[in-house]
C-alpha cells in the first residue's frame, strides 16, 4: 500500500506544473523539498510519528519550553537539514505530537496513554522532571512502546527492571559529583544539604552525601522541603546557625530564586554554594544580578564543551543553530532533549526499521560521538559515557569549572571574605529571635494577601476561589511598571490598586452580582471559573517564566551576631499594619463602613433600613480587589510571579479566613501571625521535615478551629458556615 501511494502522489506531482521539482538532479528553482545531507532533495516516503507530553504549564513550564524547544530543534534539523530518518533506502519525515501535561502527574500518564491509543505513535519522547517520567515511562513499557529521554534522571527511575526506557542524561545521583570533588579539593569540609521532598531532588541530595562522605566532607544537616514552596527563610536560618563551608540545595528553578535571596536576607555565607537547576539557565542571572555570582550548579550541557560528532557538528555549531531558530541561546535542558530525539533517530537508523524490538537492540548497542558528548547505554538504560559538568555564575557569566577535561574557567572558592560569617553555632534558644522575626515577617504577607479574601466573604458569603490570581495580577502590574519604566514596586503600589478596584467593580458588576441570590455553590464554582480563565489569560500575556520585580527596599539588617531583619519583608508588614488599620477605621467608624457591616449582619434588615445593599457590595468587591492586587504588588519582589501560583495562595487565605473569622481584620492579622510563627516554628525546630510540617499546618488548624470554635479564634462579621440565599 505505501508503494501505490507513493506512486500514485509522483504521478500528480509529476502532472503539476511545477514538476521541475521532481527533478531526481535537484536543480529544480521551486523545489521545497528537504535537503540530504549530500545536498539533494529527498522526498519523504512516510513519517515517523513521536509523542511528548511537556509542561507547557505549570512549575516545570519554564523547563518544559525548553525541553520542547530541544525536540523541535532535532525536528527541524532531521527534516530539513539531514534530508529525513533513514531506514534503509527510504526517507521518513519525523513529526511529534505534543501534549500539555500541565506539570501534573496523573494529567501526563493520560495524555501518554492518549498518544498510543489514539494518536498511535511509533515511540515517545520524555516529559520533564523525574516525577512525570516516572508514572509516564510505566505506561510506556506496559504497552510496550520505547521511550528516550534527557530531563528525568532520578536513580529510582532505572531500578525497577524497564527495558523500554533510555536516559541520555548523567543519572541524578551524579549531578554534584564533579562540583563536589572540586571543592573538597579546594579546603571544603563541611556541607549542609536542603532538597524538594520528590524524586529528583531527593536522588540528587542522596548522591551529593555519599559524595561529600567520600570525599571527606562531614554533612552538618539535610532538610527537605514540600514542592511549590513559596520561603525558605527558616531552612537557611538553621543552615546559617550551623556554619557550613558548602551548601547544596536541590531542587527546580524558582527554588534557586529562594535559596539565594533568602541566603542574602538572612547573611547566610557559606563559602561555596551549588545548586542543582538554575545556575546553569542566563535567567536567572538576568532575576539576581550580583547575587547569584559564585554559584554552582551542574550541567548536562554547555556549548563551550569539547564534544562532537558528525550530527549538528561541535556543541557551539549545536549552540548556533539553536539560537538561529529560537532566538535564545539552549541551556542544557534543550540540549539534553535534542540528544534523546538524535539517539532514538540514530537507533531507527541502525535497527532499519521502527518495530519496537529492533530499536530497543539497537539502542543497547549504540555508540555515538555527539554535540551532546558520548552517548551508549549500560542494561539499566542510562547513558554510562558521559560525565556530568560543573559550572560557576562569575561576574555575570557563565563558565564550566569541572571536570577538569571541560573546564574553561579556574573555580572560585572560597566566596567572599568570611566577615559575614557567624562566630559559631547557636542553641535553640538561640535560634529564637530569628525564627520570630521569620515568623512576624511570614505572617505580614500573610496578613496582607488574605485580607482581601477575607472581608469578601465575610461581607457577601462569596468564597472568591480567584483570589489568587488577583494577587497575581496585581504582582504582574507591578512588574510591568518595573520593568517598563523602572518604578519601584513600592511606589507604584498606588497605581495597582486603582487599577484592580476598577477590574473588581467590573468583575463584581458583570459576574459576581449574577450569582450573587444562588446557593453558595454556585458563586463557589463560578469563581473556581474564573481562576482557570484568568491563569490561562496570564499564560497568554506573559508566558509561564518566573518572574520577580526588583525594589531599593531589599537586603537585610543585622541587628546582632545571628539576627537580621529582611528589609522587604519589614516594609511589607508596615504596609500591612497600615492597609488593616485604615481598613478598620473604615469599617468602624465611617457611613461606608457601617452599611458594609450591616450588610454583612443581616441583608433584608440592610434594606429594610434604607441601605442599598447592591451599591454596598460593589463597592466592597471592588475595594478588596484593589487591596488583593497592591497585596500583589508588594509582594512580588518576594514571591514567585507566575499565571499559575495563585492556587497556593487562595488554599492559604481560605484556611487563615476560616481560623480566624470571615471579614475580622483584627482576625485577618491574628491568623496570619498565628500561622507564619507556626510555620517558622516547625521549620527551624522540627529537623529534617519541618518544612514539610509547615505547609499542612495551617489546615491542621483549620480542623481544630473549626471543630472547637466555628465561629473563628477572633469571631468575625458573620459565622463561617453562612451562605448566599
Amino acid at each position: 500500500m505505501r508503494f501505490l501511494r507513493v506512486m500514485l502522489l509522483a504521478a500528480l506531482a509529476c502532472a503539476l506544473p511545477l514538476a521541475a521539482a521532481c527533478d531526481s538532479r535537484g536543480d529544480g528553482a521551486g523545489s521545497s523539498a528537504p535537503q540530504g545531507a549530500s545536498g539533494t532533495p529527498a522526498e519523504f516516503d512516510g513519517t515517523v510519528r513521536l509523542g511528548a507530553a511537556l509542561s507547557e504549564t505549570g512549575k516545570y513550564s519554564v523547563e518544559g519550553k525548553d525541553s520542547r524547544q530541544g525536540y523541535d530543534t532535532w525536528e527541524r534539523w532531521v527534516n530539513e537539514e539531514y534530508g529525513g530518518i533513514r531506514i534503509g533506502d527510504d526517507r521518513y519525515r519525523a513529526e511529534i505530537i505534543y501534549y500539555d501535561d500541565e506539570s501534573d502527574a496523573d494529567t501526563a500518564g493520560n495524555l501518554v496513554q492518549r498518544l498510543i491509543d489514539e494518536d498511535e505513535v511509533d515511540f515517545l519522547l520524555g516529559p520533564y522532571s523525574s516525577g512525570l517520567t516516572t508514572g509516564t515511562s510505566a505506561i510506556a513499557e506496559a504497552n510496550n512502546v520505547i521511550m528516550v529521554e534527557g530531563n528525568g534522571t532520578s536513580d529510582t527511575m532505572f531500578e525497577r527492571g524497564f527495558q523500554n526506557l533510555f536516559l541520555v542524561a548523567t543519572i541524578a545521583s551524579d549531578y554534584t559529583r564533579s562540583g563536589v570533588e572540586a571543592l573538597a579539593n579546594q579546603g571544603a569540609e563541611t556541607a549542609v544539604i536542603a532538597h524538594e521532598d520528590t524524586s529528583f531532588p531527593t536522588a540528587v541530595a542522596l548522591g551529593a552525601q555519599r559524595h561529600l562522605e567520600a570525599n571527606g566532607v562531614t554533612v552538618l544537616a539535610t532538610e527537605t522541603y514540600p514542592k511549590d514552596i513559596q520561603d525558605v527563610s527558616a531552612i537557611m536560618t538553621k543552615f546559617r546557625d550551623l556554619n557550613p563551608d558548602i551548601f547544596v540545595g536541590g531542587g527546580h528553578y524558582n527554588d534557586a530564586v529562594l535559596f539565594v535571596n533568602s541566603a542574602k536576607e538572612l547573611g547566610f555565607e557559606p563559602d561555596g554554594m551549588l545548586i542543582t537547576v538554575g545556575p546553569s539557565n542566563p535567567k536567572l542571572i538576568d532575576e539576581l544580578g550580583v547575587d547569584v555570582d559564585g554559584v554552582l550548579g551542574p550541567t548536562q550541557w554547555e556549548a563551550t564543551m569539547a564534544y562532537e560528532g558528525p550530527y549538528f557538528g561541535r556543541a557551539v555549531d549545536y549552540a548556533a543553530y539553536y539560537e538561529q531558530l529560537w532566538g535564545e541561546p539552549p541551556v542544557y535542558q534543550a540540549a539534553s532533549a535534542t540528544a534523546a530525539a538524535l539517539a532514538l533517530h540514530l537507533a531507527i537508523e541502525a535497527a532499519g526499521s521502527t518495530e519496537t524490538d529492533a530499536v530497543r537492540n539497537a539502542l543497547r548497542t549504540l555508540s555515538a560521538d555527539t554535540f551532546y558528548g558520548p552517548i551508549s547505554f549500560d542494561d539499566r538504560g542510562v547513558n554510562d559515557s558521559k560525565p556530568m559538568g560543573m559550572v560557576q555564575v562569575q561576574h555575570g557569566e557563565i563558565h564550566v569549572v569541572a571536570p577538569g577535561s571541560a573546564a574553561r574557567a579556574q573555580l572560585q572558592y572560597p566566596l567572599g571574605d568570611g566577615t559575614g560569617r557567624i562566630s559559631g553555632e547557636s542553641s535553640a534558644w538561640g535560634q529564637l529571635p530569628q525564627a520570630l522575626v521569620n515568623g512576624i515577617a511570614l505572617g505580614g504577607m500573610y496578613a496582607v494577601l488574605v485580607l482581601g479574601f477575607s472581608v469578601i466573604w465575610g461581607v457577601m458569603g462569596v468564597i472568591n476561589f480567584a483570589h489568587g490570581e488577583f494577587v497575581m495580577i496585581g504582582a504582574y502590574l507591578a512588574w510591568l511598571a518595573d520593568e517598563w519604566w523602572g518604578i519601584d514596586p513600592f511606589v507604584s503600589v498606588a497605581a495597582v490598586f486603582v487599577l484592580m478596584a476598577a477590574l473588581g467593580y467590573l468583575t463584581q458588576r458583570g459576574l459576581v452580582n449574577r450569582v450573587i441570590d444562588r446557593p453558595h455553590l454556585v458563586s463557589l464554582l463560578v469563581m473556581f471559573g474564573l481562576a482557570i480563565i484568568l491563569q490561562n489569560v496570564m499564560k497568554l500575556i506573559f508566558s509561564a517564566d518566573f518572574r520577580r520585580t526588583s525594589t531599593a527596599l531589599d537586603g537585610s539588617w543585622r541587628l546582632a551576631d545571628g539576627l537580621t531583619v529582611p528589609v522587604t519583608k519589614f516594609w511589607i508588614l508596615i504596609v500591612a499594619l497600615g492597609v488593616l488599620g485604615g481598613l478598620s477605621v473604615l469599617l468602624a467608624r465611617t457611613k461606608l463602613g457601617k452599611s458594609i457591616r450591616a450588610a454583612a449582619q443581616n441583608r433584608e434588615a440592610a434594606r429594610i433600613v434604607g441601605i442599598d445593599v447592591g451599591k454596598v457590595y460593589v463597592i466592597t468587591f471592588a475595594l478588596c480587589i484593589g487591596i488583593t492586587g497592591a497585596a500583589g504588588a508588594l509582594v512580588s519582589p518576594v514571591l514567585a510571579i507566575q499565571p499559575f501560583q495563585g492556587p497556593p495562595l487562595t488554599l492559604k487565605a481560605f484556611a487563615i479566613t476560616a481560623v480566624a473569622g470571615l471579614g475580622s481584620i483584627r482576625g485577618a492579622l491574628g491568623g496570619a501571625m498565628v500561622l507564619g510563627l507556626v510555620e517558622a516554628g516547625l521549620a527551624i525546630y522540627v529537623g529534617g521535615v519541618g518544612t514539610n510540617l509547615a505547609v499542612v499546618a495551617s489546615f491542621v488548624i483549620l480542623v481544630v478551629a473549626l471543630v472547637l470554635r466555628p465561629q473563628g479564634i477572633f469571631g468575625g462579621l458573620r459565622p463561617v458556615n453562612a451562605t448566599a440565599t
